[in-house]
């Protein structure tokens, strides 16, 4: 899976904030607010990549259970399916 639009991530008044760049720009309107972790998983959502590769990052970056970095994980990535953002 990987992000359907052109993303730029910045820093906004202390937020990271995703915005669609370039000809997406026109396709997806608004911005988005990422937390840290949200942040990451998007920057990895960039190229084609498994759910599997995905927890296998997040479990090297983060202390945290694999059981609830999978369970965010899988809720992030239904959230922006759900949002068509996914191809």
């Amino acid at each position: 899976m990987r992000l359907k639009y052109d993303f730029a991530t910045m820093e906004m008044d202390g937020n990271t904030v995703a915005v669609a760049v370039g000809d997406d720009a026109s396709k997806f309107h608004g911005m988005l607010r990422l937390n840290d972790t949200a942040a990451s998983i998007f920057q990895l959502l960039h190229t084609d990549v498994s759910l599997e590769t995905i927890v296998d990052i997040m479990k090297k970056e983060y202390d945290a259970p694999e059981t609830e970095l999978r369970e965010y994980v899988e809720e992030y990535i239904e959230s922006l399916a759900d949002a068509g953002l996914l191809e």
